[in-house]
């Protein structure tokens, strides 16, 4: 027998002949022999019963992203056993509903956004908001739930036209009638100091263990709603990181290579759209220290978010080499969901894969793979301007694909191999990033001495794209053409507007001294008119561009609160674009006929 096909044990091994002759048969040189490790078990109990005895208090704060090496799970070298040998993937047909189903048509803004931030969400913020007022102040703040929309339609308004500071809004210099006139500025602030998500009086000492206890509805809440989406097939889990780099914050973290380095972490599990199905905020340890556990603080994650996920329709997940781990593919496999990411080398115990020196001798394009023959997962390491490491329950290096790459020495493109693993991963893992983008594009920062403020606006603006998201999706199921789908900016703008104007009768806001013009029409103006009315010299060269036709949003249009006619110039029809008439709709700012003979006024705002 060759002694250099058996490969040596880390501890006293214990097999028998007949062990190692099927072994040297079948050719397994690159897996160690299994052996008991009832005494390797009882090692490593001592050990860590003298670790804890003889542990000293961390220096770490809490809010450190450092990782504890005394407490990361010991993973058993001997557990995996992987080949050389051919990929055999398993059926992955995918079994779960689509995610176009039942959908017949187009709902408002304002509905899809109600689908994340629901009507019985605001009420409960608005009680809440007032119990803590007479609390803090002894006195109410008296707001309600329209009162509360309002607010969000402003905060949504600030992130479409950003300036420096909310106040700069009701500034002289700088206001800006779409958000001033809606709400007087001290009104605004004393609502932004005031709200709150629980009464403090009545919550248990248990549940002010958690370090989210006040926000902790709204968060539940918000969670439980964006569940109720159907999921796609492909979901990608990562970090998002919501800035914050104040002093009063207790699960404040570090990631450094982020754009804001400093804030809070999110756990996020996404579509491929963008879409965010799940989440979770990561407080920290507590006392500094992690609990251990076998799959890491990373893994944990993993398994937490796709605990949501049916199980065994065949879902597949794709995350980067923080959360990589082959215990954590093994958990994922038990309840039906596969899993494609990138990989560390030491979280790859026994797996003997081609060092990035020899790849790179053998050119671009170069790779190796392993298989574990136990579970079926398949693990390449593929050297393109580096080597990268990816693993795999369903996906292995077949089929080879043929890519374009710019090389730098011949000034020229030439032809790399990929393997099927590195383009299903490149595919299907940016949905968390895509998210960053998304909720980063139309994002205002209110400032708050209170830390968990940020928190709460920013699944604001989370349940915003959630919401343009499921219109994006409804379009395409729909078949509707793509210049006809509202953009994101329009879509935000339409829900702003229905979320201030919808259920209220405009009123002329007070500001100061009143103008030598505050009798006039103007005075009254609606929102959706900041710019002045057409006057009587539009259309000529030293006049103005005309303002915008658009129509209002339809929740505006037929909530029947506060449409009056009142009389202008005269102009076309908005409803029939046939008659001419001089009465407009006070409310949604559109010319409408309103005789004896057409009565657009009605069919406009009722039918």
């Amino acid at each position: 027998m060759d002694k250099d096909r058996m490969p040596a044990a880390r501890r006293d091994p214990r097999y028998s002949v007949q062990d190692i002759t099927e072994i040297v048969e079948d050719g397994e040189s690159d897996v160690d022999i299994p052996f008991d490790d009832t005494d390797a078990s009882d090692e490593e109990s001592d050990i860590d019963c003298v670790d804890n005895e003889n542990q000293e208090p961390s220096d770490c704060p809490a809010n450190s992203d450092i990782e504890l090496r005394e407490h990361e799970p010991i993973m058993p070298r001997d557990r995996y056993h992987w080949q050389k040998k051919d990929f055999i993937s398993p059926n992955t047909d995918f079994s779960g509903p689509p995610v176009t189903d039942h959908v017949t048509f187009l709902q408002t803004p304002l509905q899809y956004f109600q689908k994340f931030v629901s009507e019985d969400m605001i009420q409960a913020l608005a009680t809440s908001t007032n119990e803590y007022s007479v609390q803090k102040d002894a006195r109410s703040v008296n707001t309600n739930t329209k009162e509360i929309q309002k607010m969000l339609g402003m905060y949504l308004r600030m992130g479409l036209a950003q300036m420096s500071g909310s106040r700069m809004y009701w500034e002289t210099d700088t206001r800006c009638p779409l958000i001033a006139d809606v709400m007087p500025r001290n009104r605004f602030q004393s609502l932004l100091t005031k709200l709150h998500f629980v009464n403090n009086l009545t919550a248990s000492e248990i549940e002010k263990k958690d370090k989210l206890w006040k926000l902790r509805p709204w968060l539940e809440s918000f969670r439980e709603n964006c569940l109720q989406v159907v999921p796609e097939e492909h979901n990608s889990v990562d970090e998002m990181l919501i800035p914050f780099k104040g002093k009063f914050s207790s699960i404040k973290q570090y990631m450094p290579g982020k754009p804001h380095p400093w804030g809070f972490k999110v756990w996020v599990r996404a579509g491929i759209s963008g879409m965010m199905h799940d989440f979770h905020v990561y407080q920290g340890g507590k006392k500094g220290i992690r609990v251990k556990s076998e799959l890491g603080l990373s893994g944990d994650a993993v398994l937490k978010l796709a605990s949501t996920l049916p199980k065994g329709q065949n879902y597949k997940i794709y995350a980067n080499k923080y959360f990589t781990s082959v215990p954590l593919m093994v958990k994922l496999l038990e309840h039906g969901i596969h899993y494609v990411g990138k990989a560390r080398q030491v979280r790859l115990p026994n797996c003997n894969l081609k060092d990035e020196k020899t790849l790179k001798k053998e050119g671009r394009g170069s790779f190796d793979h392993r298989v574990e023959g136990t579970h079926n997962i398949c693990a390449v390491k593929w050297y393109d301007d580096r080597a990268v490491t990816l693993v795999s329950s369903f996906a292995g290096p077949e089929p080879v694909q043929e890519i374009q790459r710019w090389d730098k020495a011949t000034k020229t493109y030439i032809d790399v191999e990929r393997p099927y693993i590195v383009a299903t991963y490149n595919k299907y893992m940016g949905g968390v990033e895509l998210l960053d983008l998304l909720t980063a594009k139309y994002k205002f920062t209110l400032k708050s001495r209170r830390w968990y403020m940020y928190i709460f606006w920013h699944t604001i603006t989370l349940a915003v794209v959630n919401a343009w998201l499921l219109y994006k999706r409804h379009c395409q199921a729909l078949a509707m053409p793509k210049k006809e789908m509202l953009s994101m900016r329009k879509f935000q703008a339409q829900l702003a507007s229905s979320l201030i104007l919808m259920d209220t009768t405009l009123t002329t806001p007070k500001r100061g001294c009143p103008s030598s013009g505050s009798g006039s029409p103007d005075a009254a103006g609606s929102p959706l008119a900041a710019r002045k009315r057409p006057s009587s010299d539009e259309g000529s060269p030293n006049c103005p561009s005309k303002k915008s036709c658009s129509h209002p949003p339809l929740d505006v249009r037929k909530d029947l609160t506060g449409h009056f006619p009142m009389k202008l110039k005269r102009g076309r029809c908005r409803h029939c674009s046939k008659g001419y008439t001089n009465t407009q709709c006070s409310k949604c700012d559109v010319r409408l006929c309103f005789s004896e003979d057409r009565n657009c006024f009605w069919d406009y705002h009722c039918k």
